[in-house]
This record gives C-alpha cells, sequence and structure tokens, in this order.
C-alpha cells in the first residue's frame, strides 16, 4: 500500500512524463548550443491554423539517445541554471517533456565526479542536461557502497 504522500509523488512524476510540450518565443532566448531541426513530412500549417506540439511518441524513434536535435536556450541576460533543452520541429521551438528527456539523454551516466556543465568550443557553458532531469536522475539514484566478501572464507576460519 503506497502512503498519500507516496501517491501524490508517483502522480506529479507521471504528470511530468505526460505533459505536453510547450511552444517557445525564441525571441526572449539566446541560443547557447544549436541542433539540427527535425522536419517532418507533413504540410505546414497555414498561418491561421494553430501550431500544435509534436507528437512525442512519433519522435522518440528518432531522437532516443541524439542530443543533436537539442537546442540550448538561455533567458536573455539570464544564468546559465536557466538554460532551457529545447527541439526545433518545423521551425517551431518547443520545450522537452519529461519522457522525451529522459529518451534522449539516457546514456549520460551520474558519476560521483559528475558536474552538470560543460564548457563549448567558444567558452561558453552549458548544461549537460535539462534541471529537472537532474534532479530526477539524482532523486532515483541509489549510492550505496558495498563491502565485499570472500565467499571461501564465510564458513571457515581464517
Amino acid at each position: 500500500m503506497f502512503l498519500n504522500e507516496e501517491k501524490i509523488i508517483l502522480h506529479e512524476c507521471h504528470q511530468l512524463c505526460k505533459a505536453d510540450m510547450r511552444k517557445i518565443d525564441i525571441s526572449h532566448y539566446d541560443i547557447i548550443k544549436m541542433g539540427v531541426e527535425f522536419k517532418t513530412i507533413t504540410n505546414t500549417p497555414s498561418k491561421q491554423q494553430k501550431i500544435h506540439a509534436p507528437d512525442v511518441n512519433s519522435l522518440l524513434p528518432h531522437m532516443e539517445r541524439n542530443e543533436s536535435y537539442v537546442y540550448w536556450l538561455q533567458p536573455k541576460h539570464g544564468q546559465m541554471e536557466q538554460q532551457e533543452a529545447c527541439i526545433c520541429v518545423n521551425g517551431d521551438f518547443f520545450t522537452l517533456n519529461g519522457k522525451l528527456e529522459k529518451a534522449i539523454f539516457r546514456n549520460v551516466r551520474l558519476t560521483r565526479d559528475f558536474k552538470n556543465f560543460e564548457k563549448l568550443v567558444d567558452g561558453t557553458c552549458k548544461l549537460v542536461i535539462p534541471r529537472r532531469l537532474m534532479q530526477e536522475k539524482l532523486r532515483t539514484s541509489k549510492r550505496v557502497s558495498f563491502s565485499f566478501v570472500c565467499v571461501s572464507c564465510m564458513h571457515s576460519i581464517c
């Protein structure tokens, strides 16, 4: 049985993964690192039509463990900690939801000396993985130290 707090936490984690991607107004951001634009085969909508966020399940096979599609944006006059990872689909920028973040950055492993920043060639610092995913990885990682016992010596006196 789950306690009420555990139910709420599980519900919130589920909602983060299922949350829709939202459109970003690129004029409020500086591009820290450019990614590759993802183009769909469908016709582009007319200017009167509302632009919907792309279907995450259709993007997953293309973007899993593939950071080349990720654009890193930083609010104008913002700090490195405020950077957001997003994708560009047919010319429109969208935030990543939890499910897509996990798929794209699945290959990133937290080590003891893991730092969530890196310097680009031009000297600019950028995050390695999005903040939300970093918090999730830290929460779920269990750092336990194991002591190994020699099996042959367990039953005999050494």
